[in-house]
């Protein structure tokens, strides 16, 4: 098969980053974007000139998945992984991160494999000590690592150079992906969390108090059987394992027969079984057959499974971050025979906190969770990207004034409103727009004030993001935000995130010295 033109592009400016000298590169690309197939082609340029490949996989059950996927490609190896029959005489090996821990590492009973390229699979899963260890040793050795991720975030001080290979329009013009159409029944209301962290996941704890109401699965269900009335397969994200084989439970009880999966069971027919590679392949061939119409899960298959029949989602959970929005939902995206789009029925609020899951994002190898989360969400209090609507007669999420047919109701002519969730289960229904324009400080003294907690926060003891420092400020001040114009403000947005002793003064607006007359 030939390759797309974006897996072609990723190949050869990773070819080309390898032979300028540059050895830490990251390549990015949307699920269903063939990222397998890149390192398949990466794997075949190195072994046609006799040198040695290693490939990381994070999981025991992807060693076996991966492994079968490079035979496919005709690309025979060794794997370093444990339960496997070593043979390291192989150029290509495939290599547990965690085997690679117990016996290099720590008991210092094998040598690493004396590769020339390393290539890291779901790179964003394998940035720990551990990782970071093997890959520095590596390069002590001369090798080049090349990780791939579809969520390049929380990995610039790993990486030095990233590749997008591809955006999700030209992966759908390829008919790699197809559109999902959003839906939003209803959302949870999280003003009354604390402790919240800006672009992370919420804790179990967490979205078990938010999430699991009394009347969470009558919801689930109303709108399962409308978006999704043929029952075609699904896939559910709950809030955590026991509430997944709840929901399995749940579904079983109407008749529609389901299915957990998590890293140590799967619940099946009513029972728990250990899971095992072949138990979970029979439950991912019942899918896919429609012996089973839903597979239920916390986060265990938000990576690694190909899944590509699935046409239905249901989020019955909160994403706090970017990565597991885009990781879980992108199990729906692949193209197969008879699909021309996937339904998504969204119960965590997730498509205002993140967007669409058709969006083109824009990737910078600096970003990390919370700056990826707090960029979006100024451009939206600053009306410059635009926020999304939830019809409210069908509850499709849309970015036009007027749903789509067979609905065709004319949202422009109602006020915006979203149905939110109290820990009772009653809904109460908000209106207007999610995220609105801060109020902008106008007190005299705001100026100077703003000077004087700019240099609060240098210090240690006070040490704060910019972003910090102006919540600070804004509780001082009743709520109303430093001036963005004013002195020691930053000029770039990213610099928001950083603390306010990293970010050198030539890059925050001129100080005058009128302005702290007094201090």
């Amino acid at each position: 098969m030939d390759l797309w033109s974006h897996q072609r592009r990723g190949i050869d400016d990773t070819l080309s980053a390898i032979a300028r000298g540059e050895r830490r590169i990251l390549v990015t690309s949307p699920t269903g974007g063939g990222k397998t197939r890149i390192m398949a082609e990466l794997i075949r340029h190195y072994l046609e000139s006799a040198q040695r490949v290693v490939l990381y996989t994070n999981r025991r059950m992807l060693v076996d998945q991966t492994s079968g996927v490079l035979h496919d490609h005709g690309l025979y190896h060794g794997i370093r992984a444990a339960g496997h029959e070593e043979s390291h005489d192989q150029l290509l090996q495939v290599s547990s991160i965690q085997t690679e821990n117990s016996r290099y590492l720590k008991r210092q009973c094998w040598p690493l494999h004396a590769a020339q390229l390393v290539l890291v699979d779901e790179a964003h899963m394998q940035a720990g000590n551990v990782a970071r260890k093997i890959l520095s040793a590596h390069v002590e050795q001369g090798a080049a690592y090349v990780g791939l991720t579809a969520t390049p975030i929380d990995l610039g001080d790993l990486y030095e150079t990233l590749v997008v290979a591809g955006t999700n329009s030209e992966l759908r013009d390829c008919g790699a992906l197809v559109e999902c159409l959003h839906y939003g029944p209803d959302e949870p209301d999280l003003r009354k969390l604390k402790n919240l962290q800006v672009g992370k996941d919420l804790s179990g704890p967490q979205i078990r108090k938010v999430m699991w109401t009394p009347t969470l699965f009558g919801r689930v269900w109303e709108h399962f059987e409308k978006l999704n009335p043929f029952h075609w397969p699904a896939i559910l994200f709950a809030p955590g394992v026991r509430e997944s084989i709840w929901f399995c439970e749940q579904f079983r009880a109407k008749g529609v027969a389901a299915a957990h999966i998590d890293g140590k069971d799967i619940w099946l027919d009513g029972k728990l079984h250990p899971t095992s590679q072949a138990l979970r392949e029979d439950v991912l061939a019942a899918s896919r057959d429609r012996r089973i119409t839903v597979l239920c899960n916390r986060f265990v298959l938000r990576e690694g499974i190909d899944a590509p029949w699935l046409q239905h989602g249901i989020f019955a959970t909160v994403f706090g971050s970017l990565q597991s929005y885009l990781q879980s939902g992108g199990r729906l995206l692949r193209s197969h025979p008879g699909k021309s789009s996937v339904t998504l029925q969204d119960h965590g609020g997730n498509w205002h906190r993140h967007g669409s899951l058709n969006t083109d994002r824009e990737w910078r190898l600096e970003y990390t969770a919370s700056m990826v989360a707090g960029l979006r969400e100024e451009r939206l209090r600053q009306k410059k990207e635009k926020e999304p609507v939830r019809c409210p007669q069908c509850s499709r999420i849309l970015l036009t004034s007027r749903c789509p047919l067979p609905c065709g109701f004319e949202v422009q002519s109602v006020k915006k409103s979203r149905p939110v969730v109290t820990t009772e289960g009653t809904l109460v229904l908000m209106h207007g727009d999610i995220y609105r324009p801060r109020r902008t400080s106008c007190a005299p003294d705001g100026q100077k004030d703003w000077v004087k907690m700019y240099h609060r926060s240098l210090t240690e003891k006070g040490s704060k993001t910019f972003r910090q420092a102006f919540a600070c400020y804004a509780k001082e001040h009743d709520w109303a935000w430093p001036d963005p114009t004013w002195p020691f403000m930053p000029l770039d947005p990213l610099d928001e995130f950083r603390l306010v002793a990293d970010v050198p003064r030539e890059k925050l607006r001129p100080y005058h010295a009128t302005v702290t007359s007094g201090l």
